[in-house]
């Protein structure tokens, strides 16, 4: 067994390794759907441990680090390959960010996530998902890494929660808090080195909507499992206020840059931003904890 704890972060960041090499084929919803199942299965996991701070932080903490990823080391290794700004398209999308920030928004001050705000949630992503699935293809070729990568993956869930609450008891610090780093940076380093390896203009313009619908299934889907899970009582958010706040700035943020359909260098730098406040406020907290 502990060999295995050992193991539970190399083990899960391999099997996103393989669950990226079957997303490459595929629509930018498809890309989400794959994308979006390490977080899934780690927040059923903790779901259903009842650990709802851990779950809530992994969902908050991948939404903020993909809108940063989507439009910062986008734009600037864009600009940077092709001394241009980064031309996405007005897409169907967008609407969707503003909405489910606001939501986000909202989620303080009623002060807890239960089964009410989990069928709200829900309904939004069921109504995203009805748009988005005319245009999903899927490709059997893709289905040994996927199937390889979820299994991993699932498997080493468990292992990873067990590492968390282990940093968590060494280091005094709440366990929601080395989520919020540890699983975002595992489950979405792959959109980072996507964004480096990319010799095409369309190819990273489809992963960039791969993440924006990433991001908004993160805000819907996810949410509404927590909310599900925790029942008519909840789980109250006091302690996850400003990394709400935070989520809800950040994808506002990344609704005003790119409803043009375009993203300029200031637009990547802007948004790095936000990332640094982002660490900023957990900075903070680490100090006065």
């Amino acid at each position: 067994m502990l060999i295995l704890s050992v193991l539970s972060i190399p083990m899960f960041a391999l099997g996103v390794e393989l669950m990226y090499r079957g997303v490459k084929i595929g629509s930018p919803y498809f890309i989400a759907l794959i994308s979006i199942l390490p977080e899934l299965i780690l927040t059923i996991e903790s779901s259903m441990r009842s650990n709802y701070y851990v779950a809530l932080s992994t969902v908050l903490g991948s939404v903020v680090s993909l809108y940063v990823i989507g439009i910062s080391f986008f734009g600037i290794v864009h600009f940077l390959r092709w001394k241009s700004h980064f031309k996405v398209g007005k897409q169907r999308e967008f609407p969707f960010i503003v909405v489910t920030s606001l939501l986000l928004g909202l989620l303080p001050l009623f002060g807890r996530l239960d089964f009410l705000w989990g069928i709200i949630f829900l309904i939004l992503f069921l109504f995203y998902s009805a748009i988005k699935m005319t245009s999903t293809k899927i490709n059997a070729r893709a289905i040994p890494s996927l199937l390889a990568g979820g299994l991993i993956i699932w498997f080493s869930s468990g292992w990873l929660l067990q590492d968390i609450f282990s940093i968590s008891s060494a280091f005094h610090i709440p366990p929601y808090y080395v989520a919020v780093f540890i699983v975002p940076i595992m489950s979405n380093i792959q959109e980072i080195s996507t964004a480096f390896r990319s010799k095409k203009e369309n190819v990273m313009r489809e992963f960039l909507l791969g993440v924006i619908n990433e991001n908004v299934m993160a805000s819907t889907l996810l949410l509404a499992i927590i909310g599900f899970a925790s029942g008519i009582n909840g789980v109250e958010l006091n302690y996850l206020n400003p990394m709400i706040e935070i989520s809800f700035l950040v994808g506002t943020l990344a609704y005003v840059l790119v409803k043009n359909g375009e993203i300029r260098l200031s637009d990547s730098l802007i948004m790095i931003l936000g990332l640094l406040l982002f660490i900023s406020q957990f900075y903070g907290k680490f100090i006065i904890l």
